[in-house]
């Protein structure tokens, strides 16, 4: 690589990595929306909680199926242009919920909103990947990184939420103006970028040429990822944790409704556990430090228990402040594990792996959480549809408790070991030329 080029890469990476934060910030998941979404859809728009968990199900499904497509789509064309892509996506989401009366254009709205992620979850990791030199440092970098753009993400959402919840009161369709705003922020700044694909040296080759060695560098990467226990290990815990988490996103809307808690106050609890959230990325580092390869069964075991707690409590018919008080630390519990596993899952994901596989492996990472995740939403639609909240949360807490231990008995020797303790195929070093 010449001179001009390596300073044009080293400048690349720098825009990139700085600017990363602060896109993040703003964009790892929709503001002010997820705070008002579960009482705009079934006050304003009239859909069953049913059909709101149904809804779920079908962005899981869709999720599922695009993972592979999307993935060809990020190496063919780079990563900076599906980062755009998938925001303006984020901005047609929004503009189909506004016209949602139906099921049937919730899950309209919902195909194009896995549309935006199926190219968001790839391409927005593996830009910052690509953008990190390769140093026995670089698992570091990138967990630093990611997760103070997690952290202050969940800051902001936890202020966004508060106001949600007041506009809301004055008019159901403000925060969902407020949100588009943001999804049009997160575009503009997502243009800043640098691609990386660009400083790539690749040999002359003609476009048949170049499209048989994509299809068997494709075919030995699924092979790589199908054989490796150790990537096994981390999509099914990945797909488990997503799946649990994303059912207790929706039934604890319900479990406070159930007690007769207002918008307001649904809203400010979300934004107390967006900063639980927050606290868990920002703790990632230290929490990985401590526990090391008994980190993802602790996380697991801190979510399940919470929320068979918080379940419990909603049955227990005690006042209205005790429940919203004791369901509300159970649930911080929860939350905090997720920001916890949100940067964790995404770094083991890049470690001992090269850039030509890792679009690959984070799609397979995708198909795994949505595949989990379609699974549990349909049975949680049902379960909705015949009790309550509380009782749902008991039957997913108890559920998840079996799933927990069966994994963690799995994941004990194949996860969480030290590089010398991997048997030979499960470590691809990097050979890219940068």
């Amino acid at each position: 690589m010449n001179l001009k080029l390596n300073r044009e890469l080293v400048e690349a990476r720098k825009q990139n990595i700085k600017l990363y934060t602060i896109y993040r910030s703003v964009s790892m998941d929709l503001i002010f929306y997820y705070a008002i979404e579960y009482l705009f859809l079934t006050e304003v728009k009239g859909l069953t909680a049913s059909s709101f968990v149904l809804g779920s199900a079908f962005f899981a499904t869709f999720m599922m199926l695009m993972q592979i497509p999307a993935s060809i789509i990020i190496d063919k064309i780079g990563t900076r242009k599906c980062t755009i892509v998938a925001n303006i996506f984020n901005i047609i989401f929004l503009l189909l919920i506004l016209r949602t009366n139906t099921l049937k254009d919730l899950i309209l709205a919902q195909f194009v909103s896995a549309l935006c992620f199926s190219f968001k979850n790839i391409s927005d990791t593996a830009l910052l990947q690509y953008s990190i030199p390769e140093t026995k440092k670089k698992g570091d970098i990138f967990s630093k990184v990611e997760g103070k753009g997690a952290m202050n993400y969940h800051y902001l959402n936890a202020i966004t939420s508060i106001f949600a919840g007041l506009l809301y009161v004055i008019n159901p369709y403000a925060p969902m103006i407020c949100s588009l705003c943001f999804a049009v922020t997160a575009t503009i700044i997502s243009l800043g970028f640098e691609e990386m694909k660009r400083f790539r040296i690749r040999k002359k080759m003609t476009t048949i040429e170049r499209a048989k060695k994509y299809v068997k560098d494709f075919n030995s990467t699924i092979k790589f990822i199908i054989n490796s226990q150790r990537l096994r290990s981390i999509f099914l815990y990945s797909g488990i944790v997503w799946g649990i988490l994303s059912l207790v996103g929706i039934y604890k809307n319900g479990l406070f409704i159930d007690i007769g808690a207002p918008a307001p106050i649904i809203t400010t609890i979300a934004a107390i556990l967006s900063l639980a959230v927050a606290q868990g990325a920002k703790l990632q580092f230290e929490f990985h430090k401590i526990f090391r390869n008994k980190g993802l069964s602790t996380i697991l075991i801190i979510i399940t228990t919470s929320i068979t707690l918080a379940g419990i409590v909603g049955n227990l018919h005690l006042s209205y402040i005790m429940s919203l008080i004791i369901m509300s630390i159970f649930l911080i519990f929860t939350y905090f594990g997720k920001g916890l596993s949100e940067v964790l899952i995404s770094r083991y994901l890049g470690n001992f792996t090269n850039t030509k596989v890792l679009t690959q492996i984070i799609a397979m990472n995708e198909i795994s959480r949505n595949f989990f995740r379609a699974i549990v939403s349909f049975i949680g639609a049902y379960i909705i549809n015949i009790t309550n909240a509380s009782n749902a949360l008991i039957i997913t807490g108890l559920f998840s408790f079996v799933l927990t231990f069966s994994l963690i008995s799995y994941m004990k020797t194949r996860l969480g070991l030290k590089p010398e303790e991997y048997e030979e195929g499960e470590i691809i070093l990097n050979k890219d030329k940068q």
